[in-house]
């Protein structure tokens, strides 16, 4: 295809076809999946794959890494196969919003953590992703801010009081 985008309806049809197919390939039973849009605040166009599958586990990977890797695999596919970038985010058996639900947990305690003590609080390396759910979360919580410190895989959020 072309540098000229195609209506959102098509290119998921297409997208959806893509996966299924990658799937095959891999030895991989799909039980159910879907393509929707999802609002983005940038230029690029933003997909949600979400699919239910047997054995998730194995897709999902340690901390999700797997699941990563497969996302920027189709990432690349779309981007080649349509000729730009669409955003793909894919979710295995609703593993994003049971981490979405996670990190709120973690990262408002931590918020209340640095309330109580005054003193900073460094969550784990996270991906980008993760981060900026941290980010969120924690921007709701009056007297805290945070800040993204470190480099690549150390890339982590730091919690700190509003001065």
């Amino acid at each position: 295809m072309t540098d000229k985008k195609i209506d959102n309806k098509k290119r998921n049809k297409i997208i959806l076809k893509m996966v299924v197919e990658l799937f095959e390939d891999i030895n991989r039973e799909i039980d159910d999946v879907f393509v929707e849009d999802v609002e983005s605040e940038g230029e690029t166009d933003q997909v949600l794959i979400g699919m239910t599958v047997a054995d998730p586990s194995t897709l999902i990977g340690y901390r999700g890494k797997s699941l990563a890797s497969v996302q920027q695999i189709l990432s690349l596919k779309v981007k080649n196969k349509l000729g730009y970038w669409v955003r793909v985010l894919l979710d295995v058996n609703e593993y994003r919003k049971e981490q979405e639900k996670r990190l709120s947990e973690i990262s408002k305690s931590a918020a209340m953590r640095v309330k109580e003590t005054g003193e900073n609080a460094s969550l784990s390396p996270m991906s980008s992703y993760e981060r900026r759910i941290c980010h969120t979360v924690i921007g709701e919580v009056e007297g805290v801010k945070t800040e993204s410190e470190g480099e690549g895989e150390s890339r982590h959020v730091v919690i700190k009081i509003v001065a």
